[in-house]
């Protein structure tokens, strides 16, 4: 039997089993089911290579003599089936390669798929290749390996010798087609196949609310958000909203309880605990429900908080929560994806697969360790970081100059040399990794290295002599290099303050700050202006996906309020304020929010109509009270001013002139979705462009001594230290003065009375 045809026989017997297990399951819970047999609709997908893992910045693969291999990644969803797949390769030898023997050959998963000899006619041009791939050898989780054979002399040849090479275009696309897998409905498979966790797309969740929706309700959709923002991680997730309807396509989770249920759930059982249950959309053949449901809207937050933390155990279509303990709140700056700051912690705490701290090759591929740290840490010039780091190699040439590059954010800063004579060595440095950054003056100039985000990289470069005598060639083949950083080596943070200029949308946009003080949000409050406007809520729920994804945590103890009137100022004058859409007017009543108000009115009607970006700060006092200009694309911003209610609170509002300017910053708040920076007290969004602004009163968050201030102003006023240094010193002068004067005085003193007698 051909492959083609085995294959398709395979997969029919797949789909033919997955269906009958979801019907069984159905059946054992005594439930009408509405399963359908028939083959499901197929779904083409074309993926670029420069939308792969681990291509170079062009998106391309360049493979040279010295690396001749290079490794590519993608996945595939658990709930889909592989029925047909190719690659579209494009590549461009050297034109110096010999024809014939030299080669590139193409593996999946180690299985070989194509042995692509190189002719002549193919050298120094693009070249196209089609090459047919085998289903079966496609899992969750694959690799393309391209290794590269090439040859320019049939006699002493070097193998880093320049004119051995080989391109492969960015402009190669791997081609799928798919089809979704009617699964069964039980719920120990969850996250799958709500949240995406095995491909690097984007999650699309839809949340589905009854005519009625109120704060709790509101509250246990935030919590979901921002869990599914934990699981989903750097992929992303975006959350539409629907009010009493279900979305068009796709999975969707819905919220209801006894007395208040969308109309499609009318005739849903009613409850006598907290629950989910996993069920099937009647009218898709693979698309699924998660019914969020409870008595009352108050338990919704139980059940949320139950499925955050992990108190339920799954089994079977249903998971009901009988006994949910509230556990402990967060300390503060205690993020699961953030550094401890407290203590020493170690490399090997902050990787993310097996293998990360080792590499191996004639040019070992640079090793990455993220540093996720608290966006308000106080680093000046001068500060340093203490490291103590132990790492092995395989020993390098005595001849030429091998090292280890240590980079932070592709800063440069040390270099270590690699001895001929040892395997293993260590480091203990107290680095200088942060740069000059002045948070008391206006300087708008960053030259810090650390940010809220870092990357540390180890680089080990090998040195590589190759000499030849005239008629005379010895072959001999290179053996790779090995590097590894030991897990137990220790980078250390603590001792740093927690200090910084306020309002700085960029720590808001790069980590939640200041609302993620606190991984579960426990001082943190949202007010949504209009509970029955989908855009806004799916602005809330991206919003907290986001902040999840960032932390690790889901905030457990965020307070939500929709349509916030006045009576509820005493419960939120102690809270950091994510406002979404209208500011409330108790939030208007100081002069800097209307100062910091207008202007963001004048910078959504002017900013991208302008050729002056800041055209709207030439009248500071006109009064706003909404954002009234219209865009035809939709125009939003993000603004960020002191709190009215409490100087030492936040408000951040996302604010926009329509509900397609709100939807227009809903994608740009997808996490690592978005192609927009926020920074300043005003960032204005349109499309996938942004401008910032600093407007209003500027404050400061955080605790930092006063001698650490003074000491911050010396390094920053040159002339400053030296006229204290003056003035020091005639301080000193006066008082040896009289100190001298007190002693001769006494002296003299001593000898008259000596002389008296």
């Amino acid at each position: 039997m051909r492959p083609k045809v085995l294959t398709k026989v395979i997969t029919a017997l797949v789909l033919a089993i997955t269906s009958t297990c979801a019907f069984a399951v159905d059946k054992t819970d005594n439930k009408s089911t509405d399963i359908k047999v028939q083959n499901i609709s197929s779904i083409e997908q074309k993926i670029s290579l420069a939308k792969l893992d681990w291509t170079d910045a062009s998106g391309g693969l360049a493979l040279t003599g010295s690396t001749p291999k290079r490794n590519v990644q993608f996945y595939i969803k658990r709930d889909e089936i592989i029925t047909d797949a190719s690659l579209e390769l494009y590549y461009t030898p050297s034109p110096s390669l010999i024809p014939t023997i030299s080669q590139l050959n193409v593996y999946l998963n180690g299985l070989l798929q194509k042995s692509i000899p190189i002719k002549k006619e193919d050298l120094g041009v693009k070249n196209r290749v089609l090459i047919p791939i085998e289903n079966y050898a496609i899992k969750d989780q694959n690799q393309f390996e391209f290794e590269f054979i090439g040859h320019y002399s049939d006699y002493c040849e070097n193998p880093v010798n320049t004119t051995l090479w080989l391109n492969i275009s960015s402009q190669t696309v791997l081609s799928l087609t798919k089809q979704k897998l009617h699964i069964a409905n039980d719920l120990s498979s969850f996250p799958v196949p709500f949240f995406n966790v095995s491909t690097s797309e984007k999650s699309m969740l839809s949340f589905v609310f009854p005519e009625k929706i109120d704060n709790d309700m509101l509250k246990a959709a935030s919590v979901i958000a921002s869990f599914g923002g934990v699981i989903t991680k750097w992929r992303g997730i975006d959350y539409p909203a629907f009010i009493n309807q279900l979305p068009n396509n796709g999975h969707a989770v819905v919220f209801l309880t006894n007395d208040n249920r969308p109309d499609f759930l009318k005739d849903y059982p009613k409850v006598d605990a907290p629950s989910i249950e996993m069920a099937d959309i009647k009218a898709s053949q693979s698309d699924k429900l998660l019914i969020i449901s409870a008595p009352t809207s108050e338990e919704l937050i139980i059940t949320a908080k139950a499925l955050a933390v992990g108190n339920i155990l799954f089994n079977g279509p249903k998971a009901t929560v009988l006994d949910y303990k509230e556990i402990e709140k967060r300390k503060a700056y205690d993020a699961p994806e953030w550094i401890n700051t407290q203590k020493q912690v170690t490399l090997g705490s902050l990787t993310d697969f097996d293998g990360q701290l080792s590499a191996q090759g004639f040019k070992p591929s640079p090793i990455d360790v993220t540093l996720s740290l608290p966006p308000d840490l106080y680093f000046v010039n001068g500060s340093h970081v203490d490291l103590n780091l132990v790492y092995k190699y395989s020993k390098p040439s005595s001849l030429g100059l091998s090292q280890l590059r240590l980079l932070i954010n592709d800063h440069l800063i040390k270099s270590y040399p690699l001895k001929s004579d040892v395997e293993t060595d260590s480091i203990t440095e107290n680095l200088p990794l942060i740069g000059n950054l002045n948070i008391f003056g206006q300087t708008q100039v960053d030259t810090s290295y650390l940010t809220a985000k870092n990357t540390l990289t180890f680089d080990f470069n090998y040195s590589s002599v190759f000499a030849s005598k005239h008629n005379e060639c010895t072959t001999q083949i290179p053996i790779p290099n090995r590097v590894e950083i030991d897990p137990s080596s220790t980078i250390d943070f603590s001792g740093l303050y927690h200090f910084t200029k306020m309002p700085n949308l960029a720590l808001f946009w790069q980590s939640g700050y200041p609302f993620s003080i606190y991984a579960d949000l426990q001082e943190s409050a949202a007010l949504i202006s209009n509970s029955n406007d989908v855009t806004e809520i799916t602005a809330l729920l991206n919003c907290l996906g986001r902040i999840g994804a960032q932390l690790g945590y889901a905030c457990t103890n965020i307070e939500i309020y929709a349509n916030p009137q006045k009576s509820d100022v005493a419960k939120i004058a102690d809270k950091d304020l994510l406002v979404i859409g209208d500011v409330p007017d108790f939030l208007r009543d100081d002069e800097n929010a209307t100062i910091v108000l207008n202007k963001t009115k004048q910078a959504i009607s002017t900013s991208f109509n302008s050729n002056n970006p800041r055209a709207f700060d030439e009248d500071k006092k006109s009064v706003a009270q909404k954002i009234t200009a219209k865009s035809e694309q939709g125009l939003g911003a993000l603004v960020s001013f002191k709190s009215p209610l409490n100087s030492d609170r936040t408000v951040v509002a996302i604010l926009a002139d329509s509900s397609k300017g709100m939807a227009n910053v809903n994608q740009n708040l997808i996490f690592n979705y978005n192609y927009v920076d926020a920074g300043g007290s005003l960032t204005v969004i349109k499309a996938d462009q942004s401008r910032s602004y600093d407007v209003g009163e500027s404050y400061y968050l955080g605790n930092l001594p006063w001698y650490q201030r003074v000491y911050y102003m010396l390094l920053e006023s040159p002339w400053l230290l030296m006229l204290l240094c003056i003035f020091s010193s005639i301080v000193f002068c006066i008082f040896c003065y009289k100190l001298l004067k007190h002693i001769q005085n006494a002296r003299l003193k001593k000898n008259n009375l000596r002389k008296a007698q």
